[in-house]
């Protein structure tokens, strides 16, 4: 819930900019000659193509299963990762598309401290490709839903020769609800939550540069 309420608070902020940016953009052409504004806006069944490198972070929880001899006990695990996208974006008058591939690294934190087992800050990786589809509402700020295909590889310690330590599946595929806001000419403020596995919550933010 706390995640849910900063990141609209965040989202708040960040929008509360971008139209703010963009009515003095307005305001600036509205001072602009008519020939010359009508020159500068694109036709609307034209494409605008661009690369792009985003920076953002994942994070999400989940259970790990962890047996030794015959007892068994489920305890929870955070992962936090930063990650690294090369995209190529189009974008039409009022919609959009983006494909991405990104990799990772961070750390998990498993366990609960007398629960039998706890881990702290165990490194892994990840990678994975990010297809995006959007609804632009303005030249600055756009919606849609993001698909991420994610692999993890991580390796959590053994306590004792005996204990296994799973961690579920290695492979996820979620859909983000997302939303992308452009904070100066080269530069987006992007950010998306989705359903990961089990209840389980993807939550990713990052920026954008543009080329």
């Amino acid at each position: 819930m706390k995640k849910i309420l900063l990141l609209l608070l965040t989202m708040g902020l960040v929008t509360h900019t971008a139209y703010a940016q963009e009515e003095t953009d307005e305001t600036t052409e509205e001072s602009t000659p008519a020939t010359e504004t009508a020159t500068k806006k694109p036709a609307r069944s034209r494409s605008l193509q661009n690369w792009g490198v985003s920076l953002s972070t994942l994070q999400w929880n989940e259970t790990l299963r962890v047996q030794d001899g015959i007892n068994m006990s489920r305890q929870p695990a955070n992962y936090n990762a930063i990650t690294v996208t090369l995209m190529k974006e189009i974008t039409y008058y009022r919609w959009g598309w983006s494909a991405g591939v990104f990799i990772g690294s961070g750390r998990a934190n498993g366990g609960v401290p007398g629960e039998g087992y706890l881990q702290d800050k165990v490194a892994f990786t990840t990678y994975g490709v990010s297809p995006r589809g959007f609804y632009r509402f303005s030249g600055r700020i756009n919606a849609g839903v993001t698909l991420m295909g994610m692999y993890k590889n991580i390796d959590w310690p053994r306590e004792t020769s005996t204990q296994i330590v799973d961690a579920g599946r290695n492979l996820y595929v979620a859909g983000l609800l997302d939303l992308n806001i452009r904070l100066f000419r080269k530069w987006d403020f992007y950010s998306g939550l989705g359903p990961l596995k089990e209840g389980d919550t993807l939550w990713k933010v990052g920026v954008n540069y543009r080329f």
